[in-house]
Formats: C-alpha cells, structure tokens, sequence
C-alpha cells in the first residue's frame, strides 16, 4: 500500500534581518542604557539557550522607529 505523495511547495527565503547582536551590542546601539535594560525591555529576542539571548539588527531597529515615532 503506497501513501499519497503530497506536492512540495518551495519557501521563499526568509527575510534578511541582519547580524544578531548581543545585549552589549544592542545597548551599544541604542545608547544610554545597560545589557539587562535590553533583556528585560527590547521585544522579539532569540533565545539560543538557557542564558544566551540575542536580537536581530534588523528587528532591533524596526522597534526603535516604532518608539521614536511614537515620542
């Protein structure tokens, strides 16, 4: 008995959103405030293990317009 074969549908490549940073480099970037300032208030964090978080650049970025529009 053979099963049915389902069609493959090619992914578009996902979103180029640039390096991660470490919460030194996003604090370094948005200046005037510490490493866990970032890990406790900037949004869509990566976590790649038990302590080790990142951002993206790209996303990083996209929230501080977000606020700078906003103020």
């Amino acid at each position: 008995m053979s099963s049915p074969r389902r069609a493959l549908v090619p992914l578009a490549p996902p979103p180029d959103r640039g390096p991660l940073l470490s919460p030194e480099q996003v604090a370094t970037l948005i200046g005037g405030v510490t490493p866990a300032w970032v890990r406790r208030v900037v949004p869509c964090k990566v976590r790649l293990g038990q302590r080790t978080v990142r951002w993206y650049e790209g996303d990083v970025r996209t929230w501080l317009e977000t606020r700078r529009g906003a103020a």
